[in-house]
């Protein structure tokens, strides 16, 4: 059979202190066929630093959220498979092939990767608001409903891609809608270490934003709902 192509998706802002090992490091991976990077109105170099390493740098002016950078990288993509990765992951990013390994073994369509416990955590009040809200549309708990990392049968983009998801509430919002679809989804552990959100300022004002983002994809979902 023939070996199916990997497109890599990396929605970055204000990422230039660990982009470039995040790309360095999957560009020496032979499962990687393509690599793009969405700059999502970056006010550092972080596009800079990507044109040098990945196939495609795809530029935004100002800041447009998450889900908007995603779907534009999804866009481009040539590949079978395509893998969503968050920019700060490091070395840890060539543990990527553990999803596509998922993927493939177990004939899944989706599959979201559960990260270790890291030491900074916040309170854990997003991930059990999008546990419970998953579990509740679909009847499926995951471990890990807001995982950034996550890899994807390219069949499947065209029901993502009508859909007008928000900011951080992407990742939650698309679960849903590949359940809905008939889509098999599953998680797998994977070994991946980012820049973890802790209890300080910084972590709270991004948990805020991705709690805004969250209710606002919640109330456009329920008035689909009706």
């Amino acid at each position: 059979m023939k070996k199916p192509l990997i497109s890599v998706v990396i929605p970055a802002f204000n990422e230039e202190d660990l982009i470039k090992m995040t790309l360095v490091t999957l560009n020496r991976c032979s499962w990687v066929n393509e690599l793009i990077v969405v700059d999502d109105g970056s006010r550092d170099d972080t596009a800079t630093i990507a044109e040098k390493y990945c196939d495609e740098v795809i530029k935004f002016k100002e800041n447009k959220g998450k889900a908007t950078a995603l779907k534009e990288g999804w866009k481009r993509t040539k590949g079978d498979i395509i893998v969503s990765l968050d920019a700060d992951l490091g070395i840890t990013a060539r543990e990527g092939e553990r999803l596509v390994e998922k993927l493939e073994v177990d004939n899944l369509d989706c599959v979201i990767a559960k990260l270790p416990l890291q030491k900074k955590r916040g309170i854990g009040l997003m991930k059990h608001r999008a546990q419970k809200l998953i579990f509740s549309r679909t009847g499926k708990w995951f471990e890990a409903p807001l995982s950034g990392q996550r890899a994807l049968k390219k069949n499947w983009l065209p029901t993502l891609l009508e859909k007008d998801y928000i900011g951080f509430g992407v990742e939650m919002a698309m679960t849903v809608d590949l359940l809905k679809a008939g889509a098999v989804v599953d998680e797998v552990e994977v070994s991946f270490f980012h820049r973890a959100t802790g209890k300080d300022l910084d972590g709270f004002l991004h948990r805020g934003k991705q709690w805004l983002d969250m209710e606002r994809t919640l109330r456009k979902m329920r008035a689909s709902w009706q």
